[in-house]
C-alpha cells in the first residue's frame, strides 16, 4: 500500500494486494511509485482510500496513458475501480494482457463525453505513461448536480507502442455492474490548493504504479526471487526511473465511505512533445433549484432534483 498526504492507494487482484517494490516518494511533486508483478490474463482493480482529510475529492486513472473516471470520497473512506463503463449496466474490466506479434497499439478515444461548451481535443495519443497505473487525487468543491454523461465506446486496443510479448493494460469482457445514474456533479478546485480563479483542480496526490512481468523485475533486480516485497520507502526531491457518487457509509461504520460512481469524465490530451497535459475536470453546468445530498443515497432534494456522483455511472 503507498500512502502519500492523508491518502492511500493499491493494486488488488484476485482479491489481494500486488506486493510493491522500489517504493519511493516525491515530496515536491506529490507523488508515490513502485513497481508491481503482473501477468497476461488477470484482471485488477485499483483500490485507494481518504484517511479522514474531511475534503471531497475526485479522481483519475491513467491506464498506459487513457484516462478513465475514478471515483468521489466525500471527505473519509475507501473505494475502488476496476473496469470502464460500456453501457447503462455493463463495464468492462481492468485486464493485463499480452502485445500480439504485429500487433500497433496507438489508437484514439474520441471522447463523446464532453460537455458541448467545453472545447477539447477529440483525440488522445501518449507513449509517456506506457506501463503505469496511475491514480491522482484532486481535491474539490462541489457545485450542483449536472446530467450525466453519455457512455462512450470503449477502444479495442490501449495507447503505445510496445514489442510482441510485453505486456499492457486492456479491457475484459463485459460483465454485469450497477445501472447508470442520472445525474453527477459539477465541481470547482478546492480553494487551498489551486491557483486564485483556477476553474480546474490540481492534483493534489499521485500514485504511480510500474507493472512488469516477474520474471522482468527479478532480472532487473527489483523483485526478491523469494517475492517478499521491500519495505522502505526512499523519499527524494526528484524521482529515479528504472530503465525499461456521493459516498456511501458501510453499515455499522459510519466512518467508512464508499464510493459506488465515477469521477467526471477526463478529457483527452494533446501529444507534445512528451510533454503531458494534466486532465481537467467537467464545465461546471449548475442545474436551477438542485441542492447536493451526501445521503447514503441520491434522493430528491428540496426543489425535487435527483443528483448523483461523477459522470452518473
Amino acid at each position: 500500500m503507498l500512502t502519500h498526504r492523508g491518502f492511500s492507494a493499491w493494486i488488488v487482484v484476485d482479491g489481494k494486494p500486488l506486493p510493491e517494490y522500489l517504493v519511493a516518494e516525491d515530496a515536491k511533486a506529490a507523488k508515490v511509485s513502485c513497481w508491481i508483478p503482473s501477468e497476461a490474463g488477470q484482471k485488477f482493480a485499483v483500490h485507494w482510500k481518504d484517511h479522514g482529510s474531511k475534503i471531497d475529492s475526485c479522481s483519475f486513472i491513467s491506464l498506459d496513458g487513457l484516462v478513465v473516471p475514478g471515483r468521489f470520497i466525500f471527505g473519509d473512506g475507501e473505494t475502488s475501480r476496476g473496469g470502464v463503463r460500456s453501457g447503462a449496466n455493463t463495464e468492462r474490466p481492468f485486464a493485463f494482457r499480452e502485445v500480439e506479434e504485429g500487433e500497433y497499439l496507438e489508437t484514439t478515444w474520441v471522447d463523446t463525453c464532453r460537455p458541448p461548451t467545453l472545447d477539447v481535443p477529440s483525440t488522445h495519443s501518449a507513449n509517456k505513461d506506457v506501463g503505469m497505473i496511475i491514480l491522482r487525487i484532486k481535491r474539490i468543491r462541489r457545485v450542483a448536480g449536472r446530467p450525466a454523461n453519455p457512455v462512450q465506446q470503449v477502444p479495442s486496443l490501449i495507447l503505445g507502442k510496445r514489442k510482441a510479448g510485453e505486456l499492457c493494460v486492456g479491457f475484459a469482457e463485459d460483465r454485469q455492474t450497477y445501472d447508470q445514474y442520472a445525474y453527477t456533479w459539477s465541481v470547482k478546485p478546492y480553494e487551498k490548493d489551486s491557483p486564485a480563479g483556477a476553474k480546474t483542480p490540481s492534483t493534489y496526490v499521485s500514485f504511480v504504479f510500474r507493472y512488469r512481468t516477474r520474471e522482468w523485475l527479478q532480472m532487473q533486480g527489483i523483485m526478491p526471487e523469494s517475492g517478499v516485497p521491500s519495505s522502505p520507502v526512499a523519499t527524494r526531491a526528484s524521482m529515479r526511473r528504472v530503465s525499461s457518487a456521493p459516498a456511501v457509509p458501510v453499515p455499522g461504520s459510519p466512518k467508512a465511505l464508499l464510493t459506488p460512481r465515477e469521477s467526471p469524465t477526463p478529457p483527452l490530451k494533446k501529444h507534445k512533445s512528451n510533454v503531458q497535459e494534466k486532465p481537467s475536470l467537467p464545465v461546471l453546468i449548475p442545474i436551477p433549484g438542485l441542492q447536493p445530498e451526501s445521503d447514503k443515497y441520491p434522493r430528491h432534494g428540496g426543489h425535487g432534483g435527483l443528483l448523483q456522483t461523477c459522470e452518473g455511472q
